[in-house]
């Protein structure tokens, strides 16, 4: 039996506690104080009037005493319990067909995607990777979703996947009772199936459907013999229904919420005792990796993350911003680390210094680029990009973060003619901390401890026996973002993979263009909009 605080498991009758404490007072007397504590039962009725008042009046779901439910979830969190007390059943997990990552360019936005295994029989699905969200969801018995055949973006060998859950053996259905399908009281019957909606603080632009609980297929161990295949029992979202710039082709095939939140992939494995609640991300240019379970290595720099106004998710705090060694007053800011965004950006006033420093030191001519919005790009004629200033970033006990490749090359059809600050400025005082800041790093989402760690990393592979390398492999150059399509509006602010747009495959440009070469610059602006937090909403 476990005995925690009143919202944890007691499986215990209620009792009363009673402390004596002896204390002496200035005479030599002692005097004898009483402090008692009352343990209640997880389920009593004296918890679920404590629960009402502490929430205002809304009813917490309590299953029926002495229910098959109520059994359940008493030994469900027994089970979770002793899983914890014996640890992590593998020390990393990664999707089925593999830890890489990928960014096919224009087709997805830009954005890192992996395969995963879903149901039984399984079906694999080309999902983003968001840390700005929670849930993870999939097309499914499709009312409106994007176009899901090959034929329509270049860079696919396949066509993607639709979920159907009465085609697995393992799907179930979340009924609204569930503790996890919120605003369960406005549903007809508790039974009923738990529907879900993802709204994103762009133009109408949202994913809906069901909650359904099924197997996600993982894997752990390095070689071919030693490797384990994991089934891990999640929930998703079937999503039926998308709206906005998800119909355009933006995670056509799903994305995978990797948020703080109770219902994100995360939360599950380490709830279920499968690895430690941490993981892993490490993106190059077109590829990476992403493991479940990796809290990084001792040497790692940390910074904790940040309670940001009852927003879950990954802020943290910086105290300065330097460009080569220079650090400047009054950059402090706050960021969303967002593996969902390609750019960084950056509060107006911390912009305006950083890049006007950047502007100071740099030995380049400023240059405007026919169709291109970025304020500070220069024009070069050598062959190589010129040295460039480097930026860092200190938060707490003067950690730094240095950024690997701060600029992008733009390139014209005799070769390199310049390049562009990867940084844009953004309204309030949170900032974004995009994708391209994560290239070069090991990035450790430790929600174990609450913390963020990098240290520099070429993204080899951590289950084979020598380890992910911690140094990249030969001298870092600076290699082009190509990604200058995607921008903002002015006075924008960063946004998450569901909120960018596709750029069409034919565009309006001239002569001057991005690396590969058939991606051009033109008028046409990648859809960024001002944006809010993501919330998740069941309505049920």
């Amino acid at each position: 039996m476990g005995v925690t605080t009143m919202s944890g498991v007691l499986a215990l009758p209620l009792l009363v506690m009673v402390a004596v404490v002896g204390i002496e007072n200035g005479g030599g007397a002692v005097a004898v104080e009483l402090f008692s504590s009352k343990l209640m039962h997880r389920f009593s009725d004296e918890l679920k009037a404590v629960s009402v008042s502490r929430s205002g009046g809304e009813v917490a779901r309590f299953p029926r005493k002495w229910s098959s439910e109520y059994y359940r979830r008493l030994l469900s969190s027994d089970l979770q319990r002793q899983k914890v007390k014996l640890g992590p059943q593998f020390d990393y997990l990664f999707p089925s067909q593999g830890s890489t990552t990928l960014s096919t360019g224009d087709d997805y936005g830009w954005l890192h995607y992996t395969w995963i295994d879903i149901g039984t029989p399984n079906v694999s699905f080309l999902v983003a990777l968001d840390t700005g969200s929670d849930l993870l969801w999939v097309p499914c018995d499709c009312m409106q979703c994007a176009p899901l055949s090959a034929s329509y973006y270049s860079n696919l060998g396949k066509d993607l996947s639709e979920y159907n859950p009465s085609d697995s053996n393992t799907s179930k259905v979340v009924p609204c009772s569930h503790h996890l399908c919120e605003g369960g009281s406005s549903c007809k019957s508790p039974k009923d199936p738990c529907p879900y909606r993802v709204n994103y603080d762009t133009a109408d632009t949202s994913t809906s459907g069901l909650l359904i609980e099924d197997i996600l297929h993982l894997a752990s161990g390095g070689t071919a013999a030693s490797k384990k295949f994991v089934r891990a029992p999640i929930m998703l979202g079937c999503g039926s229904k998308q709206s906005g710039i998800y119909l355009s082709g933006v995670a056509p095939d799903g994305l995978m919420g990797l948020g703080l939140g109770n219902i994100s992939v995360p939360s599950f494995l380490s709830k279920a005792g499968f690895s430690r609640n941490s993981f892993s991300l490490c993106l190059k240019e077109d590829t990476g990796r992403i493991f479940f379970g990796d809290q990084g290595i001792p040497s790692q720099h940390t910074t904790p993350f940040l309670p940001f106004d009852d927003i879950n998710a990954y802020i943290v705090g910086v105290e300065t911003s330097c460009v080569e060694g220079y650090c400047l007053e009054k950059t402090n800011f706050k960021a969303l680390v967002d593996s969902g965004t390609s750019f960084t950006f950056l509060p107006d006033a911390v912009y305006q210094k950083l890049a006007g420093e950047f502007d100071r030191q740099i030995n380049a001519t400023k240059f405007s680029f026919e169709g291109d919005q970025w304020q500070y790009c220069y024009k070069f004629s050598s062959e190589e990009l010129p040295k460039t200033p480097s930026l860092s970033l200190k938060f707490s006990a003067n950690n730094s973060f240095v950024v690997m490749n701060p600029v992008f090359a733009i390139y014209g059809s005799q070769g390199a003619v310049g390049f562009c600050l990867a940084i844009q400025p953004t309204n309030g005082d949170i900032g974004t901390i995009g994708q391209n800041f994560f290239i070069g790093y090991r990035m450790v989402f430790d929600r174990e401890n609450m913390k963020l760690g990098w240290s520099h990393s070429n993204c080899e592979d951590l289950t084979d026996e020598k380890g992910m390398p911690m140094t990249p492999s030969g001298s870092a150059s600076p290699k082009p973002l190509p990604t200058t399509q995607q921008q903002s509006k002015p006075n924008g602010r960063a946004v998450a993979p569901a909120e960018a747009g596709r750029a069409p495959s034919k565009s309006t440009a001239t002569s001057v263009f991005l690396v590969p070469g058939q991606f051009y610059i033109s008028e046409m602006m990648l859809i960024f909009w001002p944006a809010a937090y993501i919330f998740l909403a069941f309505y049920c």
